[in-house]
Order: C-alpha cells, then sequence, then structure tokens
C-alpha cells in the first residue's frame, strides 16, 4: 500500500485530518458520524493509522455505557414514564409561568445527572412545548433554559453527558469519584444560574393563562404494565454505578447488565432494540477516537502538552485549562473537543502531577459551561433548535447567544472559581 508518510509525516497529517473534521462539523454538510468515520478511514487506508491500531483507539467501554442507557431510556419511554413526568410536571406548575421555569429546569438538571443531554432533552421538551402553549407563553426562553440546565446538571455525574463519558474512562475515574470531583461544582453554579435565570428570562403571557391540562395517558404503550420493575432496573443500575469500585465492573459493563435485565424484563420489545441506540452518535464516537489515537500515537498531543507547560502557568494551570476549554466549546461542539483535549491532558498530567485530578475536572467544567454559550457548543443545543424551528419558532444564532452568553459568563466566573479553590 502507498503510505501517506510518503507524502507527508504522520505528525501533520493526523493534525490536519482534526482540522478537516472540525471544517465539516461547521459547515454541516454531512451528518456528523459519516464525517468522523470517513477522516478515520481515510487516516487508516493511508496508513496513518493501521487497521488494528484503529481498532485498539476505540474505546469500548464508551460504547457499551451508551448502549446500554440509551437501551434502559427506550424501554422506559415504551413504558410511558416520560409522559407521567410532564403531567407531573403540570400539576406543579399551577398555572405560574416563574414556577414552569424553575420546575423545568430542576426537573432537567437532575434527569440530565443519569440521562445524556440530548436524550434529556428530546423526551422532556413536547411536555415543555404543550404546557407553554396552553399557558399563551413563548416557549423558546424556556427551551434556552432546558438546554442550560441539561448542560449543567450533565455535568455532575459520569454518564450525564459525552464528554464526562470519555473524561472519567480516560481518566479510569468511577462513578463515585467523578461525583465526588464534579457533583459540588455542579451544584453551586446550577444554584447561582438558578439566582440569575428570573433577571434573563421575561414572560409574556395574556390574562387568559390557565392552568395547562393534564395530558392523557394512551394505552398504545406496549411496556405501560412494566413500568415499576423497569424503574426498579434503573435503580439497580444507579446502585451499581455508585458500587462501582466495590464490584470491579466497569461502567460499560454495569450499564450492559442493567440493559440485559431490562430486555429480559420486557419479553417481546426485544424486537424494537435497534431503534432505541443512537447509531449516529455511536459512529461518531468510533470516527472520532480513531482520529484521537492517531493524534496521540504520532507525537501531536504531546507537542501541545510541552507548548502549554512551556509557561509558567503555576498554580493557574487548572483555570487556564478550563478557560482554554469553555471558550473553544463555546466555538466548537464539545464531544470532538474533549476527545482531541484527553491525549493533551494525559500528557500535563505526567508533567505536572501534582495537580491530581484537578486538569480532568477544569476540561469536564469547561466543556460543558463553555457548551452554553453558543447554539453550537453542545448537541443538545443543536436539538433544541431543529425542535423550535420545527414547530414555526424562531431560535437562530443570534437569539441563542443573548442569552446564552450571559449565562457562560455567569458560570465560567462561579466554575473558575471552585477550580481555583479546590486544586
Amino acid at each position: 500500500m502507498y503510505m501517506l508518510s510518503h507524502v507527508i509525516q504522520p505528525f501533520w497529517a493526523a493534525l490536519l485530518a482534526t482540522v478537516i473534521l472540525y471544517v465539516l462539523l461547521l459547515g454541516d454538510w454531512f451528518h456528523r458520524a459519516w464525517a468522523a468515520l470517513a477522516v478515520a478511514a481515510v487516516l487508516t487506508v493511508l496508513g496513518v493509522v493501521t487497521w488494528r491500531q484503529a481498532l485498539h483507539a476505540v474505546d469500548w467501554n464508551t460504547l457499551l455505557l451508551l448502549v446500554g442507557m440509551m437501551t434502559l431510556v427506550g424501554l422506559l419511554g415504551e413504558a410511558g414514564f416520560f409522559v407521567d413526568l410532564g403531567n407531573l410536571m403540570r400539576r406543579w406548575i399551577q398555572a405560574s409561568p416563574k414556577r414552569l421555569l424553575f420546575v423545568m429546569y430542576t426537573v432537567t438538571a437532575v434527569a440530565s445527572a443519569f440521562l445524556d443531554n440530548v436524550t434529556t432533552v428530546l423526551l422532556l421538551s413536547p411536555a415543555l412545548f404543550q404546557i407553554a402553549e396552553a399557558m399563551s407563553l413563548d416557549p423558546v426562553p424556556l427551551l434556552m433554559v432546558m438546554v442550560v440546565a441539561s448542560n449543567l446538571g450533565g455535568m455532575a455525574t459520569l454518564i450525564g453527558d459525552p464528554p464526562n463519558i470519555l473524561i472519567g474512562t480516560a481518566a479510569h475515574l468511577s462513578f463515585n469519584q467523578f461525583i465526588n470531583l464534579l457533583l459540588p461544582g455542579a451544584v453551586i453554579v446550577l444554584a447561582g444560574m438558578a439566582w440569575v435565570l428570573p433577571r434573563l428570562v421575561r414572560h409574556s403571557t395574556g390574562k387568559g393563562t390557565q392552568l395547562p391540562q393534564i395530558a392523557p395517558s394512551p394505552v398504545s404503550y406496549p411496556l405501560r404494565s412494566r413500568l415499576f420493575g423497569l424503574l426498579g432496573i434503573l435503580a439497580i443500575t444507579l446502585v451499581a454505578f455508585l458500587l462501582q469500585t466495590t464490584l470491579r465492573l466497569e461502567a460499560g459493563e454495569i450499564a450492559m447488565g442493567g440493559a440485559a435485565l431490562a430486555v429480559i424484563y420486557s419479553g417481546p420489545r426485544i424486537t424494537a432494540l435497534p431503534k432505541f441506540v443512537d447509531w449516529g452518535t455511536l459512529g461518531f464516537f468510533v470516527g472520532v477516537f480513531v482520529i484521537v489515537g492517531a493524534l496521540e500515537q504520532h507525537g501531536v498531543a504531546q507537542a501541545l502538552a510541552e507548548l502549554i507547560n512551556g509557561h509558567s502557568w503555576g498554580p493557574w494551570l487548572p483555570v487556564v485549562l478550563f478557560s482554554a476549554a469553555a471558550v473553544f466549546s463555546a466555538l466548537l461542539d464539545n464531544v470532538p473537543l474533549v476527545a482531541a483535549a484527553i491525549p493533551v491532558i494525559r500528557a500535563l498530567m505526567l508533567q505536572n502531577p501534582h495537580f491530581g485530578n484537578g486538569l480532568w475536572v477544569a476540561l469536564a467544567m469547561g466543556a460543558a459551561i463553555g457548551g452554553n454559550a453558543t447554539i453550537i457548543g453542545a448537541s443538545a443545543n443543536v436539538v433544541a433548535q431543529g425542535m423550535a424551528l420545527e414547530r414555526g419558532y424562531h431560535l437562530d444564532f443570534k437569539r441563542y447567544l443573548k442569552f446564552g452568553l450571559p449565562v457562560f459568563l455567569v458560570t465560567a466566573v462561579l466554575g473558575a472559581g471552585y477550580i481555583f479553590v479546590r486544586f
């Protein structure tokens, strides 16, 4: 095979591949899975990485974790759990726009700690649209609040956000270790944001505001009778995450174990399993893993780490990394950003072991907080925009920026403060 190294050094080829991936993602000409897989395939075919190296670069634990949680969530949806949750929120709101704001913010943040951000937005936003429209409210400001809550709530746990899954796996952090490091910071940021939100969101409503009607629970949910059993399996899975160190299991093994129990318990719905899995997300992760493997293998990550370490940051290094991750995550999707940053952080950890896990925390918090700044900062943002446009509501880059930029500034200050004090 004619090797690319005859034409261009693998170091520059790996770096060029990363740039091309970001250009394709920003251009949005293709589904991001096809973009990542195509770039990874070219690297492999041209010999920058071998097929064996490409397979080794894929983090199978992360993929298993995603598949397991997607399956659990899909089965809960077929049991009507999320419709029931929407109806419960209707009872709590009592026709109060302010109460709607805080109920939606709190429920989304808590849900996103245990479900990935995109899933949370997809499952809760239909209830939001129905409630807001029944109260004669513009749902877009509340939808933007939901996005912020999903990104910040997802920051708290290992399974709450795809970048967290990548970071936790790379840093060999258990579910409990991740919570210990990130949950206090997430609570601080969420609490600060809760104080600011009423000043950012202005409701316009007519005099005829009324309590939204409770949505009927159709009998079309094929697993309706198994809802409580599935919730029990979810609870067992979450407890297993908390006992991960004692059980000596990987997060992916726990998620797949929970999914297997749920599938067995659900019985005949096994034929519906393929539709529960977001194959595009999995394909995107596979492609990104191969590209990141090339960056690490050919010394790109090490060179960037040495460049960063060449400046005397002293105790400010975690804050500097947090700030850089937040700014870049505002401009780029935080999943590929984190994936590309992981080998750099690994190299920095070897050069600065005294920071412990502080550099990983800086990356995780920076990616989550920066993702709130713009409509392209996180996958949940893009999904929310699509759902708004699909229903005829205006939500473009400029409108989101007016909301996202103040959110970013407030949460970035709180996040930087937490990182500096703790690390």
